[in-house]
């Protein structure tokens, strides 16, 4: 699987020297879901046109909107009738679009709040959450990593509750774990070892978003991530934060090539 991974650009923006990008939104009918050939219908009146499709978004909630930003340099006088014969589209409840901000330059201001799982999400640039996680280990040391490991561990258990309330099998629950730990954007968590009956288990993560931070300190700094997995398998195991143990083996951030986590929680 490791071959085919490749970076994905999230959030509905297009930063295009050169275009006019205009966002149309469509807000459509769920029963589009069961549809065929809707967004056919729907690439044809752009292409009619001969004005390029630079970006095409969907979200999935009680009704479903699509966002395409599409470029309209020296077009601009088609938005509206773009506009009109989208709403002529099967299962469409609404139409609207939105000019760019300037040339070459559109974000999505119609959006909010975003979620994930029917939960409100929030998303974070490298410089940002460089700011939450570094900087505090340059402002207090030692002690600051401890504070992130007790905030990952609570996250990890009300994450497990959450998975649990979804996934009931528990073997499909460390699948969903790893793919879900992936598509956020942590890292690429792998279980290699979860042994329910004895309490233990041992976890590896590669590019953790954490520790990627601290490449060539020379020493371990996996505390966030590393509460986040613990917390996850002790509300799996039913154990409470001081039965648990968790000990980071290896850290790419004293040059091992993935983080490995050794988990056990006493009866």
């Amino acid at each position: 699987m490791a071959e085919r991974l490749t970076p994905y650009a999230v959030g509905r923006a297009l930063f295009e020297p050169g275009t006019r990008p205009y966002i149309f939104y469509l807000d459509l009918k769920r029963e589009v879901l069961r549809a065929v050939g809707i967004l056919e219908q729907i690439a044809r009146i752009f292409a009619r046109r001969g004005v390029s499709v630079m970006q095409v978004k969907a979200s999935i909630l009680k009704r479903i909107r699509v966002i395409i930003i599409a470029d309209l340099r020296g077009r601009e006088q088609l938005a509206e009738a773009i506009a009109a014969q989208l709403r002529e589209v099967d299962y469409v409840m609404d139409v609207w679009y939105d000019p760019p901000i300037t040339d070459g330059v559109a974000v999505d201001r119609y959006s909010f709040p975003l979620t994930f799982l029917e939960e409100r999400v929030v998303i974070f640039r490298r410089e940002v959450y460089e700011g939450l996680i570094a900087s505090g280990w340059g402002r207090f040391g030692s002690g600051y990593g401890q504070l992130l490991y007790i905030a990952g561990f609570d996250a990890g258990r009300k994450a497990y509750i959450s998975h649990s309330r979804l996934v009931r099998d528990r073997a499909a629950q460390v699948r969903f774990a790893e793919a879900l730990f992936q598509m956020l954007g942590f890292g690429r968590l792998v279980f290699i070892r979860v042994d329910d009956s004895r309490m233990e288990a041992v976890a590896r993560v590669y590019e953790s978003f954490e520790c990627e931070l601290f490449r060539g300190a020379g020493e371990i700094r996996g505390n966030f991530v590393r509460g986040l997995i613990a917390g996850w398998l002790a509300a799996r195991w039913g154990a409470e934060f001081e039965q648990v143990t968790a000990r980071e083996e290896e850290c790419i951030a004293r040059g091992d090539p993935y983080c490995q986590y050794r988990i056990r929680a006493r009866s």
